[in-house]
């Protein structure tokens, strides 16, 4: 017999997949222990008794659905799964019968990768304790100037950046993206490559912009979303992101000409360790004063990208993982024949080396050596 309490992940499962509508088999690591969570889904998928406190009756049936093959195995809910959420947590059961349960979800390949991508994305978060309940947030609009979003880190899905407006039309429906970051007066548009190239299409990238510009000004009195966070599978994408852009001859379609920081955060528990320190306030400033003094710093002065200057030699903290300051950093070096080096994290140089060539000299600090630092723990998402 199994019991669904709030304090279970049986419970917290149901929970995510009310508001993810399905995830993919594939990523379970995303959620904590994979082989924990493989033998609980394994469980719920099966014919099973279970009790729910405060509640007389015992309810028997299977609580998941697993079905399709390799890449597009998903897990889903099961109507006598929904019934459970109804009694457990109405609130998710609700909104779940709202977004998902009026029609069969779609069972395209692409209809499936790109739900895959936004539910990947929220346990990604989730493993940040970054708020992604979409029930549990104020509710975006497009009325009226006001402070919506939380000042701690928010995940806002796809799904809640659709309609806005007089008309009903799908304001994201030709761009890639999984959602909004909001976090200490920032914000992040989201993307998530998985283990492919991104198809990115300029136009319909930059109409988006300038909708979810919109929507931080209503909501989070943010100007313009100038930085995007790009979740992906290791930093071979980011490489082949770099060498996309080379290819695309009309700048307008050039993804570096929409967002001017595009963070690159691999799909693993440094990357959310990483991710964690974007989501700090004032993280920028703190990362440079750990490195550099004042005194080398670039100012607003400089004449190309870098971040402070050395003894003679141009300098770049790659520590916030930014790939189109990294480019534009290179694209300056590589031809003025500047002295050059970056500061990254150990597990950012092989994809530094293979890049730069060897042509930049590289500086390593660990992640450990900058959470103490600044006296702060990560995150463990494998604990």
């Amino acid at each position: 017999m199994i019991t669904i309490r709030r304090d279970t992940l049986a419970y917290e499962l149901l929970t995510f997949l009310a508001y993810v509508g399905e995830f993919p088999y594939s990523s379970l690591q995303l959620l904590g222990n994979s082989e924990v969570y493989r033998k609980l889904i394994y469980k719920l998928s099966q014919e099973q008794t279970y009790r729910i406190p405060n509640q007389p009756n015992l309810i028997s049936g299977k609580l998941l659905n697993i079905s399709g093959g390799k890449n597009l195995k998903t897990i889903r809910l099961s109507q006598k799964g929904v019934a459970v959420l109804e009694i457990a947590h109405p609130i998710a059961a609700d909104y779940y019968l709202r977004v998902y349960g009026k029609t069969n979800p779609s069972s395209a390949p692409q209809k499936i990768d790109r739900r895959h991508r936004v539910a990947e994305t929220v346990a990604f978060f989730r493993l940040l304790g970054v708020e992604t309940r979409p029930f549990e947030l104020p509710t975006l609009q497009m009325s009226c100037f006001e402070k919506i979003v939380p000042e701690e880190p928010s995940f806002y899905t796809g799904h809640e950046l659709k309609h806005f407006g007089q008309d009903s039309v799908n304001k994201i429906a030709f761009s890639r993206i999984t959602g909004m970051l909001f976090s200490h007066g920032g914000c992040y548009a989201v993307y998530n490559s998985r283990g492919a190239l991104m198809n990115w299409n300029g136009r319909g990238e930059g109409k988006v912009k300038l909708h979810l510009s919109s929507l931080a000004r209503m909501n989070a009195g943010i100007d313009e979303v100038e930085s995007a966070l790009m979740i992906a599978a290791d930093y071979e994408i980011a490489k082949q992101t770099l060498a996309f852009l080379g290819k695309v001859n009309r700048v307008e379609m050039r993804f570096d000409s929409i967002y001017t920081h595009l963070h690159f955060v691999p799909m693993n528990s440094f990357g959310v360790r990483l991710t964690k320190l974007l989501t700090l306030p004032d993280w920028k400033e703190t990362l440079l004063s750990l490195l550099f003094d004042d005194s080398e710093l670039s100012g607003m002065g400089a004449t190309f990208c870098y971040d402070a200057l050395r003894d003679g030699t141009y300098m770049l903290s790659f520590l916030d993982s930014d790939i189109f300051r990294l480019n534009a950093f290179w694209e300056t070096v590589r031809y003025q024949k500047y002295q050059a080096s970056i500061i990254c994290f150990p597990e950012q140089v092989p994809f530094l080396r293979s890049f730069l060539r060897d042509k930049v000299a590289l500086q390593t600090v660990t992640m450990d050596m900058v959470e103490n630092a600044i006296n702060y723990e990560g995150n463990d998402a494998y604990e």
